[in-house]
């Protein structure tokens, strides 16, 4: 009898087998990149060491002159205690709200790390789960990067940390590593801040106030935010709680009892704070905060204390009278810059009228602001003079609409006096701010080009992706209706290009910086670049020298030759003055941190911050002789009519002729077609004459280039009044 066959196996589909090899070799791959990314985190890692607080050095910071301006402590406000001498309540108001389970991990809390891989895919963050050791391990040795790179790290040292220390070691490092705002870092520096006593006298509900500040300092200053301190404490103390480290007893008067903080005595703010700040700021990502404050560091800056002090008393004078300063209240801010235009040494920065704490935010280099109509020499008539229009090319200042896209209703810009005036000179529209002629000028040079123009003056913050929603890709940047604003440093920076004959001087705050061995770790130098060439630059100077001189900046004349430009937004919540001499150049910027009008005071870049701009600069150049902005070769002058740009002819009344200057090759060489002549009747001079008139008159008149068609009054151009008119009398007849 013949065996019975035996029956193979069905065999996997080939794609099935395909695809189990790919997903093999994928999860190899995926191990194999992952322990790389581990492996090269690893590697950047500092070798751990006693990590408690050491003595240090004091870093100095020097003005231009060579002074001591400024001593950095590192430890001035840290002082190390025991955690035998910190109250028990208080080590448990930190494990209670930062890590539950601090004395049952080695390091790492797999929980709260299932809940960051959770994140990371979900939402592409990288926060959270951090142990106190971990913290402990990021603060001591790592930055505050949020990197998953970061992350590993921490997690790494956290766990050599929990080998090398025991859990109270590392709770002890820990109190006395962590900062808690205005200056304080560590329980024993927090408990004297805020309570004016020793780490060892807290009761449990002010450990746990500290104990919620920790997760944001700013955010939760009791000094200034007491209900949002407030709010965090109660969350404290519920998660102690819950804990069971605290009775319901213990937690209902505890979150009952008033919270007596020491009384602040103000403080006399220290001059060139805010330059010291932006000083710090760049050196602490360069060097650390190690070497910054405990390295014995010798920093020679570019300040001029007398002209920072002509800077703060501007502002303070100028200000505080018509804006005075009240605790809780909120009050226009202001920020001032002062740099040396030809080698872009910063010698003075104000970035608000008060400074409480080191590193708050600096309104001089970081408040991005809209800047009105100070924008328009930047993108609009810089690339207009380097595109061939002139001082006395004439634009007509009418109504004109503009579309903004499908489904928006057309745009129609408006001049701040609600007015149109008709033909105007560039001169005119510059010198007295007019909007229409502005958004005119920007769409015959090109937004483009006028955007490329304003970057080479040194402006980053323009958007300039058509992809984006919000873009400066549009008419509106004429006016400075920005997507995120600009700096008063960079506004400096630009209006400094034309100060500097067309050269782009980088701002400098950092002379020179030695270590404690003398070694020098860097040095500085001018750095310029010609970007604009010498006769635009001129011919702007020109142009805005008349601004001071009779356009909206007359209030920042300082007996010297001067330029600058006004500038303020639609809603009055910027106003600025920006200006410069052959030697300094100074921003000045006023408006409120809120999203608050300042339309009550009708505050104007032509007002306070003019007045402003003048007080600082006339301190700034005593004892400066005065100089002269050095014409250019090639320049001439032409006599010119004031509504056509031409020369004048003989129906060119003689206020409408000008003297105008230009670069040899582009004045004028045609005449006046605008004034033209024609009869009208006498007894009805606004018609021109028939045959039937009894007394003609031949009178001059204006011929527009451009009509215009307008049913509303006032939109009618000043000059609408001298147009050629266009009917005939009907007064008289045959009959």
């Amino acid at each position: 009898m013949a065996g019975k066959t035996q029956k193979k196996k069905p065999r996997k589909p080939l794609v099935g087998r395909v695809v189990l090899l790919l997903a093999i070799v994928g999860v190899l791959l995926a191990g194999g990149i992952a322990g790389g990314f581990i492996i090269g985190a690893a590697r950047d890692l500092p070798a751990i060491s006693n990590i408690e607080p050491k003595p240090s050095m004091t870093s100095l910071i020097y003005g231009a002159d060579g002074k001591e301006i400024a001593k950095l402590h590192g430890e001035e406000n840290r002082i190390p205690t025991r955690l035998s001498q910190m109250p028990l309540h208080l080590q448990q108001a930190t494990i209670a709200i930062e890590d539950h389970e601090f004395y049952e991990h080695r390091g790492i809390n797999f929980r709260g790390l299932a809940r960051v891989a959770y994140l990371i895919l979900t939402k592409g963050k990288v926060q959270g789960g951090s142990t106190i050791t971990q913290q402990l391990a990021k603060n001591a040795f790592l930055t505050n990067e949020v990197t998953l790179k970061r992350k590993i790290q921490d997690m790494i040292l956290a766990i050599q940390l929990e080998r090398l220390y025991t859990k109270p070691e590392i709770l002890e490092m820990y109190l006395n590593q962590i900062p808690f705002g205005n200056g304080a870092y560590g329980v024993e520096a927090a408990s004297q801040v805020y309570f004016g006593k020793s780490a060892d006298k807290l009761v449990v509900e002010e450990s746990a106030l500290l104990a919620g500040i920790t997760n944001g300092p700013a955010i939760y200053d009791p000094f200034r935010h007491m209900d949002a301190a407030k709010e965090r404490q109660k969350l404290v103390l519920q998660e102690m709680l819950s804990c069971k480290f605290i009775s319901e007893q213990e937690y209902k008067r505890a979150l009952a009892a008033p919270i007596k903080l020491v009384k602040i005595e103000p403080k006399k703010d220290e001059p060139g704070a805010h330059f010291i700040d932006f000083v710090i700021s760049y050196l602490l990502p360069k060097y650390g905060k190690e070497q910054v404050y405990n390295g014995g560091l010798k920093i020679y800056t570019t300040i001029d204390m007398r002209m920072q002090k002509a800077a703060e008393d501007a502002v303070k004078k100028v200000l505080d009278p018509p804006f005075p300063i009240k605790p809780g209240a909120s009050y226009p801010e202001a920020a001032v810059i002062v740099m040396d235009a030809k080698s872009g040494y910063l010698k003075a920065m104000v970035g608000g009228r008060t400074h409480e704490k080191r590193l708050e935010f600096n309104r001089a280099v970081q408040a991005k602001r809209q800047p009105g109509s100070a924008f328009k020499p930047v993108i609009v008539y810089g690339a207009a003079l380097d595109s061939g229009i002139t001082l006395g090319t004439v634009i007509d200042d009418i109504p004109i609409e503009f579309p903004q896209g499908r489904g928006q209703p057309l745009w129609s810009p408006e001049n701040y006096d609600n007015v149109y005036h008709g033909l105007v000179t560039v001169r005119e529209a510059v010198e007295h701010s007019y909007n229409v002629t502005a958004v005119r000028v920007l769409e015959r040079v090109g937004v483009e080009k006028g955007i490329a123009f304003a970057q080479k003056l040194g402006i980053t913050t323009l958007v300039t992706s058509r992809t984006q929603a919000k873009n400066d890709l549009n008419l509106s940047v004429a006016l400075g209706g920005l997507t995120q604003g600009v700096t008063p440093l960079e506004m400096a920076q630009a209006f400094g290009v034309y100060a500097a004959k067309g050269m782009r001087v980088e701002p400098i705050a950092i002379l020179k910086v030695v270590d404690k061995n003398g070694i020098v770790l860097e040095e500085s130098k001018p750095k310029r670049q010609l970007v604009v060439s010498e006769t635009t630059a001129y011919m702007m100077t020109n142009l805005l020298q008349g601004v001071v001189q009779r356009g909206t900046g007359t209030r920042a004349a300082i007996g010297r030759p001067a330029a600058g430009k006004t500038g303020t937004t639609n809603d009055y919540r910027d106003a600025w003055f920006i200006g410069y001499t052959p030697d300094y150049v100074c921003s000045v910027w006023m408006g409120f941190d809120e999203d608050k009008t300042m339309e009550k005071w009708r505050v104007t870049g032509g007002s306070y911050p003019a007045t402003i701009w003048s007080r600082v600069m006339a301190e700034v150049h005593k004892g400066v002789p005065v100089s002269n902005f050095t014409p250019v070769r090639d320049m001439t002058t032409a006599t010119i009519c004031a509504k056509s740009g031409k020369l004048p002819g003989a129906w060119c009344p003689g206020e409408q002729v000008r003297t105008e200057v230009y670069l040899k090759g582009t004045q004028p060489v045609e005449t006046c077609d605008v004034h033209v002549p024609a009869v009208v009747c006498a007894e009805n001079p606004t018609k021109l004459a028939t045959l039937f008139c009894r007394q003609k008159v031949l009178k001059g008149f204006i011929r527009r280039p451009t009509p215009y068609v307008t049913d509303d009054p006032k939109k009618r151009p000043l000059d609408a009044d001298q147009e050629l008119p266009l009917e005939s009398c009907n007064l008289h007849s045959p009959w």
